[in-house]
């Protein structure tokens, strides 16, 4: 086998206000001069399109490396004073060839501008895929080639083998092979002491890990012990050695802080200046597979990366990337300050997903175009969600959770909500009205025709704003104004209230959909508050069951296979967050499971709970596990529409607003290989980090019309 009659005057001006930001979305998400050909008016090569269409997604099988390379000339000059190897010695034998059709061939040269709002934010890996062993292509729909060359499995996919490119190197000249995989696993993950845990990526369907051998440099076996039919996507998803696992480390410079090869290393603890060695972005010259590699960091200034000599992929003539020669990250903290330094065109691109723009920032940007040269564009989020709203399933109140867990209460919370109002507030009347599903970019709702009606009977499932319809449900289950106060009460009289939490430091975007959802939830007689929270112990205290609701949050995902969280409860982040703790310790730590059996699920160290028989939750842990070991990929998606209907028929367990609104990206004028939402085969994907964005889009395809304007 291989391979979503009367206003006031601050009414009227408001409501003015939304109308001129949503004529500007209009206006600004068609067709404009930036993006695919960076304003350039050529049409750009590589095929994917017919005379005068647009480029559209990406070659779906590898391109055959050209018969020649060439090189940035700075690279040449170090070749020809003997400080760099000759090129054909810096490529692997088979160089990785871009395939995307928007992308046109570049000029080398000049310096990117752009912002950041911590130096060791992890956004800043998500520009470069070149750590990955596979890649997705085409938002998602296909995975290609990556450090792996080619790759094939066993029938029943429980037996994988990947052949990785020969001749890959590290950015300093040293050979990249599987033992730099294999340091990883050995040395790092089933080390004892150090903390590193086995990823997802080498867990069978029955969450056991996988065994790792490299019979050669360039070979590496997974041996499941059950089916793994989903390896390829999750060896795509994320990126490595950034948000997603780590898979490789450079042995050649970590051994000498390793006990195993320096014994000079003491102590149980050796592994926090091993670690510190790890992180190639706080490390200036720390080998990387990436198209850049640090060449500067200043703590809460700066980030400047600089071009990899041996980064082994090219376009499609032969042309080794990056086109451009540094790429520098400003670290600005204050959101409202990187505003207005993008409103003043500081910097060259903003990839929205990174930032905290918000579509109420459009009017200001589009018009500072003419002056600044930054023009806006848009790319699909990708969203199933908007900002979100989940009640926690495992609340510790007894009372308060026994109303949670019921289906009409989550109903009839969802029909109060005022979906098209919210939407024109805050998502200028953009994306969908949503009850609030996954993305609905991924297979699960692309693949067929059914699978598109799968997506709208979730989206419509309890999207309708009825506020006498959750008035009634309300009130069939007892939830009524008891002592006469206008708000409703719990069945035997005592306080009914629900807590809007989230960190302090939620975007605007929150604050204010929290805002609605108050408005409209004791508009059906529920008392409503809002609860910022201290962000730094928000993610404790939610893992806890401490806080009753997450509103700053949205899913963005579409896989229940690489990223469950969302829709079943397997680790502490989501709505159950008990039951995700009993889920991982279920194979991590079952004695603990027994031993503290006769506890409170909250008094357990840490919390946990099990779902009872055939609840919802026990019915999803179980079509997950079916799902992970059934290598047939049509069958795999049936099952995922089962779980689906759990979230219909015993849901909604998480409330959107509106799906798949648009992002804004800020290009200057002259920025070439910028793709255009039209050039993505969906359009673009932006908000998952699964689906690495813009990595995915390859951004070592940018490049300056004039370069000698944008000097180092």
């Amino acid at each position: 086998m291989v391979y979503g009659n009367g206003v006031s005057r601050r009414g009227f001006l408001y409501g003015s206000a939304v109308a001129a930001g949503s004529l500007m979305l209009a206006a600004c998400s068609g067709n404009d001069s930036t993006g695919g050909n960076g304003g350039s008016g050529k049409k750009a090569a590589g095929g994917g399109a017919g005379p005068g269409q647009t480029p559209k997604g990406s070659a779906k099988k590898p391109l055959a490396p050209p018969k020649k390379f060439s090189e940035a000339p700075s690279l040449s000059e170090q070749v020809k004073a003997g400080k760099l190897p000759a090129l054909e010695k810096r490529l692997p034998s088979t160089p990785y060839v871009i395939p995307h059709h928007w992308a046109e061939p570049g000029n080398y040269g000049g310096q990117l501008q752009m912002v950041i709002d911590a130096s060791n934010s992890g956004a800043i890996k998500e520009y470069s895929y070149g750590h990955s062993l596979l890649r997705f292509l085409n938002d998602g729909l296909d995975i290609g080639p990556g450090l792996v060359e080619s790759w094939e499995s066993n029938a029943d996919a429980s037996d994988w083998t990947f052949h990785f490119r020969k001749g890959l190197k590290w950015s300093d000249g040293q050979p990249w092979t599987t033992a730099d995989i294999m340091y990883w696993w050995n040395d790092m993950v089933l080390n004892t002491e150090h903390p590193e845990v086995p990823p997802d990526d080498v867990r069978s369907g029955r969450d056991t890990v996988a065994t790792l051998t490299a019979p050669d440099d360039y070979t590496l076996r997974m041996k499941f012990d059950a089916p793994a039919p989903i390896t390829p996507e999750r060896l795509a998803a994320w990126v490595n050695r950034g948000i997603g696992p780590q898979w490789m480390a450079p042995k050649h410079v970590l051994m000498k802080y390793h006990p195993t090869y320096n014994k000079k290393i003491k102590g149980k603890d050796w592994y926090v200046k091993h670690d510190l060695h790890l992180d190639w972005q706080l490390n200036p010259g720390s080998p990387v597979m990436t198209g850049w590699y640090v060449k500067s960091y200043e703590e809460g200034r700066s980030v400047v990366l600089e071009r990899n000599p041996y980064y082994w992929v090219v376009d499609k003539d032969g042309k080794q990337l990056p086109y451009i020669d540094e790429v520098r990250f400003n670290v600005v903290k204050d959101p409202q300050v990187q505003k207005l330094q993008m409103s003043n065109g500081r910097y060259d691109y903003v990839h929205g997903g990174h930032t905290s723009l918000v579509l109420g920032d459009i009017s200001g940007l589009k018009q500072a175009e003419k002056r600044t040269g930054v023009q806006v564009s848009f790319w699909d989020s990708g969203s199933g969600t908007g900002s979100i709203c989940f009640l926690n399933y495992d609340y510790p109140d007894d009372k308060m959770r026994e109303v949670i867990r019921k289906p009409e209460f989550r109903q009839a919370l969802s029909h109060a909500i005022n979906r098209p109002d919210a939407r024109k507030a805050i998502y200028f009347d953009t994306g969908e009205v949503t009850t609030g599903t996954l993305s609905p970019k991924g297979q699960m709702f692309t693949i067929n025709d059914e699978a598109k009606q799968k997506y709208t009977q979730w989206r419509d499932a309890y999207v309708k704003y009825d506020p006498a319809k959750a008035k009634s449900m309300l009130d069939k289950l007892g939830l009524v104004d008891k002592n006469g106060d206008g708000k409703r009460e719990l069945p035997d009289g005592s306080k009914l209230q629900i807590s809007l939490d989230y960190p302090a430091d939620a975007s605007a975007e929150h604050v204010q959909k929290n805002n609605h959802l108050k408005r409209d939830w004791e508009a059906v007689g529920i008392k409503t508050v809002i609860n910022p929270v201290p962000p730094e112990a928000f993610g404790d205290r939610w893992g806890r069951g401490e806080l009753m609701t997450t509103t700053a949050w949205e899913v963005g995902d579409c896989s229940p296979l690489i990223y469950p969280g969302w829709v079943i409860p397997v680790e502490t982040g989501h709505w159950a967050p008990l039951h995700g703790q009993a889920f991982t310790m279920q194979t991590g730590d079952p004695k603990k499971l027994k031993s503290q059996a006769n506890l409170s699920p909250w008094k357990r160290t840490p919390p946990w709970m099990l779902p009872e028989k055939g609840d919802p939750i026990d019915r999803l842990w179980k079509l997950y596990a079916q799902a992970r070991v059934e290598p047939d990929n049509m069958k795999r998606i049936q099952i995922m529409w089962e779980i689906e209907k759990i979230h219909i028929d015993d849901g909604p367990f998480f409330f959107g607003i509106v799906a798949n609104y648009p992002r804004i990206v800020l290009t200057r004028k002259g920025l070439h290989n910028v793709p255009k939402k039209e050039n993505l085969a969906l359009g673009g994907w932006v908000n998952p980090w699964i689906l690495p964005s813009p990595a995915v889009y390859d951004p070592e395809l940018y490049f300056w019309d004039k370069p000698e304007e944008h000097k180092v």
